[in-house]
């Protein structure tokens, strides 16, 4: 018995499947699995597999497993872009935080995160990560909240001395700073039902303790 399944043709790969993939092809994990047909089954090195998978700029993470008797199933995750991040070309940030993939000029309708210089993604790679993160944050603070709808944004502009700022269509630049959007977000909302028109361009500068002050911008 283990010389016939250590030698036979009952154990050896005859498919290699993907599950979970949508924009990367399984053409495209077939070749960086790097698995043969033919391969014995316990001869496939599926660590090695997973680790060549992630490597495809779609996919988040990856797993494998052998379903016997001849095929190896890999179930992949991918990314989903959530913001563009303008660094020397647009790219696309996830949930995560995770800047994955240069941006496709036809599937660009994301809000842009500006301001991220390229030299902090690599000398200071958990501090970029940490502003692209804080920026979906301030994203997802946005889309809980009816006081502005996302296509009337049209950046997140973050500065290492000010924070974060959003740069709507209009024209208009609310700061929000480094920390507390929910809170800055309450405190633009009351000013709204005390009369302010958020269609007026205007900059309103949201990170004050306890108050806010709105400039309207010159015609």
């Amino acid at each position: 018995a283990g010389d016939r399944i250590a030698h036979g043709e009952t154990f050896r790969v005859t498919n290699v499947n993907f599950v979970g993939n949508t924009e990367a092809s399984d053409a495209q994990l077939r070749h960086l699995a790097g698995i043969r047909q033919g391969t014995h089954m316990f001869q496939a090195d599926l660590n090695r597999t997973v680790h060549s998978v992630e490597q495809h700029p779609w996919v988040a993470d990856a797993r494998a497993r052998r379903r016997f008797p001849g095929t190896v199933e890999i179930s992949v995750r991918e990314h989903t872009p959530e913001m563009l991040v303008a660094l020397d070309s647009l790219w696309y940030a996830d949930a995560r935080g995770q800047i994955f993939k240069q941006a496709d000029p036809s599937r660009m309708d994301f809000p842009i995160l500006s301001g991220l210089k390229p030299d902090t993604l690599t000398e200071h790679p958990e501090l970029g990560h940490q502003i692209v993160l804080s920026a979906f944050n301030v994203l997802q603070t946005l889309r809980a909240s009816t006081l502005i709808e996302e296509k009337q944004i049209s950046e997140i502009h973050f500065d290492t001395q000010q924070g974060f700022t959003l740069v709507l269509r209009n024209g208009s630049r609310l700061v929000l700073g480094f920390d507390e959007a929910p809170a800055k977000l309450d405190r633009l909302a009351q000013m709204v039902t005390l009369g302010l028109d958020l269609n007026i361009p205007q900059v309103i500068d949201l990170d004050i303790d306890t108050v806010a002050v709105a400039t309207p911008l010159p015609n």
